[in-house]
């Protein structure tokens, strides 16, 4: 076997002008773009990424060529002492205010006449909110392994989009997609950091070992993989709300700009996924929004716990909140004049299918966190102190969101996934999909659903190994479409086995499909189709002390209620979410990623702050009760959909004054109470 170190470009942007190596020894060789024997690039949502950089470099860090060799100290000494020299260019590193020629996609949308309603308002409310970018930090660092396997090329790769992998290498490889077999290794935590990236490792991987005739391996580093993998997309949201004179919700202009980075290979989905987020859990009859996916030379931008729409989840109810407060008004009052109804219409035009389970949940947050009391009574201190005091400083927030499942947004994205079941003569169940099953919960979802359908023990039911030669292709395994979508067609695959068990003899197999009925379409200032076929909706509950002499914000806990549908195992879903809230609240207290720095050699991945497990405070999780026929939803993006912005209204009830951005340096709280 041979591994294999990256040469990377020391500019943001510009031209390459040449590339040095060192000699290198017998058994080592280098590998340039003109190696790659098909296609110099990956496709992701219609956007494409260099496998290697050619002739144009994008971003501090990218790949411009490979070293290969069996020994992988030396090949650290042999790529360091490569030399890479460009001709720099001015990098584009604005994304707040950018031009025309950094918009990879916009996304326009109109409903009703804002124009009028804004004209005719009781009040206006209008904020920017941001939020930085964020390190994935899952389980282990990228990696992939290549090698022949008799007339096919063997990839293996920790991926939640194995067919994504197979047909990468393909493209790059210039062969039949049949002829690669992607074999994903295990999958752990990987808060959707492992869509796209793994392709184009494994395009590193498999070039290198056509190229070597022996089995290769990339593996990067803890730090390697902290500089120029994927971070979480930076954006800007500013909300520009109406409200009525019975304070009533009329009207809303939202501008969202996302920070891509290089290329832009999730840019569709995400400002797609926002776009239509923008108004939250809230019914508003006028509206104008604009999404902008901005490209900017720095990393290439990942998911990290959704596909945008926290985004804008995070704003709306930082607003909603913020709007309350300004009228005087409890914002658990104010939200449940404006929420959701069964039949209002979504930005499609599409009716909310379902009721939307608001009040619901809000008691249940009341009851465990004495919600309404603490905040009449941080209020009421907040309103008669002036600056710093000498007791406590708390704060309280509320705040309500959904996570949709189904479709992607995206006007050309693949909505399309295959799910089949096997009943032999044991009486054995063998389910297959490409799905990357990851924690062993979703897996035991499945299980259950295929034992419980064909009146077996959940022990003869086995989920197969998601080689790509063996197992239809389920789609990406994100959105917690494992649970919303996986599992349906698994039951459905099931239920056709078990209408024809003792009518044909066995083995037994069925083969189910899922194909959006009513996909998202974008045609000029309009948008059409289902944005979800199902929602799960939470609620979450922040409260927030001061350190009376650092500023610094200390959660005092965190409550959070869900309406997840049918949950299979409370306990390891619950286990789930309070690991999504620690995820969370580490975005809120700690976690800063300027990619700028993060780009240069030095310290900068031993200075990113990791939430302290002591730091946590208590967490309480809540499901609302189901009844049997309820669906299965998926809930994994919720402590990121609601945490945020709770925490931002606790902090700023806490602070007597108004936060928009996250993580808020504690020099700003620090002034904020200084200041008379």
């Amino acid at each position: 076997m041979v591994y294999v170190a990256t040469v990377r470009s020391p500019s943001a942007r510009g031209s390459i002008r040449s590339i040095r190596f060192p000699r290198l020894p017998a058994g080592y060789r280098s590998i340039l773009p003109a190696d790659i024997p098909g296609r110099n690039r990956i496709q992701s949502f219609g956007a494409e990424v260099p496998i290697l950089a050619h002739d144009k470099v994008s971003y501090a860090g990218e790949p411009v060529a490979l070293i290969a060799g069996p020994d992988p100290v030396l090949l650290e000494e042999l790529a360091a002492a490569t030399k890479v020299t460009c001709d720099e260019e001015e990098p584009y590193l604005n994304w707040e205010s950018f031009s025309s020629d950094q918009v990879a996609v916009k996304r326009v949308a109109v409903v009703g006449d804002p124009d009028l309603a804004f004209s005719i308002a009781a009040s206006v409310f209008e904020e920017s909110y941001t939020s930085g970018a964020i390190e994935h930090y899952y389980s282990e660092p990228q990696g992939a392994a290549a090698a022949y396997d008799y007339d096919k090329i063997a990839v293996w790769s920790a991926t939640q989009w194995p067919y994504h992998v197979r047909d990468s290498v393909a493209l790059a490889l210039g062969c039949r997609a049949e002829e690669v077999s992607v074999r994903p290794t295990r999958l752990g935590v990987h808060l959707d950091g492992k869509l796209w990236y793994p392709s184009l490792l494994a395009c590193h991987a498999a070039i290198a070992s056509i190229a070597c005739g022996r089995p290769a391996k990339i593996v990067l580093t803890r730090e390697e993989d902290f500089r120029f993998s994927p971070k979480r997309a930076r954006s800007s949201v500013n909300v520009r709300a109406a409200l009525g004179s019975s304070g009533l919700l009329s009207a809303m202009d939202v501008r969202i700009a996302i920070n891509v980075g290089a290329y832009g290979p999730l840019a569709e989905e995400i400002v797609s996924q926002a776009v239509l987020a923008c108004t939250g859990a809230y019914a508003c009859p006028n509206l104008r929004v604009e999404g902008y996916a901005v490209v900017t030379n720095t990393l290439p931008a990942g998911a990290f716990g959704g596909l945008g729409a926290s985004h804008s989840l995070f704003a709306v109810e930082a607003h909603a909140n913020r709007m309350a407060a300004a009228a005087g008004e409890d914002p658990a009052d104010w939200k449940s004049r404006n929420v959701l109804r069964k039949g209002s219409p979504l930005l499609t035009g599409e009716p909310m299918g379902e009721e939307v389970p608001y009040e619901a949940i809000l008691s249940s947050l009341a009851a465990a966190s004495d919600y309404r009391r603490k905040y009449a009574c941080y209020e009421l201190v907040r309103k008669r102190r002036s600056g710093r005091s000498d007791g406590p400083l708390r704060g309280i927030g509320l705040s309500f969101a959904y996570q949709g499942a189904g479709p992607f947004l995206s006007g050309d994205a693949s909505n399309s996934y295959t799910v089949e079941a096997t009943l032999d003569k044991d009486l054995k169940v063998r389910i297959l999909t490409s799905a990357a099953g990851g924690a062993g919960l979703v897996m035991d979802v499945w299980r259950q659903s295929a034992a419980q359908i064909l009146g077996v023990e959940i022990e003869s039911v086995s989920i197969a190994v998601p080689d790509t030669d063996q197992v239809p292709d389920s789609g990406p395994s994100t959105l917690s479409r494992n649970v919303s979508v996986i599992n349906r067609l698994v039951v459905r695959a099931c239920e056709a086995v078990q209408k024809r068990r003792f009518r044909d003899p066995l083995p037994l197999t069925a083969r189910s499909v899922y194909r959006v009925p009513k996909p998202i379409k974008w045609e000029g200032g309009q948008v059409s189709g289902s944005p979800f076929d199902t929602a799960a909706w939470a609620g979450a509950v922040v409260e927030v002390e001061l350190d009376s002499w650092t500023m610094e914000p200390k959660p005092l806990g965190i409550w959070l209620c869900v309406d997840g549908g049918q949950v299979v195992s409370p306990e390891r879903a619950a286990a789930s979410l309070r690991s999504g809230v620690a995820d969370a609240l580490g975005a809120c207290l700690c976690e800063r990623f300027s990619p700028s720095e993060a780009a240069a050699p030095g310290s900068a991945y031993f200075r990113y702050g990791l939430l302290p497990l002591q730091a946590l405070p208590p967490i309480s999780i809540a499901f609302l009760p189901q009844g049997r026929r309820a669906p299965v939803k998926g809930i994994g993006e919720l402590p990121f959909d609601t945490v945020p912005a709770a925490f931002l209204s606790a902090l700023s009830q806490a602070a007597d004054s108004s936060f928009s951005c996250l993580p808020v340096p504690y020099a700003r709280i620090f002034g904020a109470l200084e200041t008379p």
